[in-house]
């Protein structure tokens, strides 16, 4: 199964238990699958990289707090983005920089990451446009 079927189905799995199950137990049945999906998109990703085995077991507990971290704080910013464009009348300058500062970034920490050798980007830049962002990243990836 490829990384991205498996974020799908852990997609589906996380909706499901949230018809069924607490917020405090959907929590960490996302965070859990969350971080399980990056590192496995990671090791896809980085196959000419090799990691220890306890990389990728510290890279799986710390996406454990990371995930929901990013999460809760990108809602907060789209909430806040979303009020902002209300209160300045629908300017968008404002609104953008909200946006892309809490909603950019890295959503899951992959083994280079906790080893250091990759920088982590919690928030996105909020003098970059999201177009701006997705060049980067592909010229990064060599897209």
């Amino acid at each position: 199964m490829h990384s991205l079927q498996r974020a799908v189905c852990t997609g589906l799995v996380v909706f499901w238990l949230s018809a069924h199950l607490s917020g405090c137990a959907l929590l960490l049945v996302g965070a859990a699958g969350g971080a399980t999906a990056g590192t496995a998109a990671s090791v896809n990703e980085n196959r000419e990289a090799t990691h220890s085995a306890l990389t990728y077991v510290g890279t799986v507990l710390v996406n454990v707090v990371y995930v929901p971290a990013k999460v809760v704080f990108a809602a907060g910013g789209a909430v806040a983005s979303g009020v902002s464009y209300v209160a300045t009348l629908g300017r968008p300058e404002p609104t953008g920089k909200i946006w892309t500062t809490t909603t950019g970034g890295d959503y899951v920490m992959t083994p280079s990451m906790v080893e250091g050798s990759e920088p982590i980007h919690f928030a996105g830049s909020s003098g970059t446009h999201p177009a701006q962002v997705g060049r980067r990243d592909a010229e990064k990836s060599g897209a």
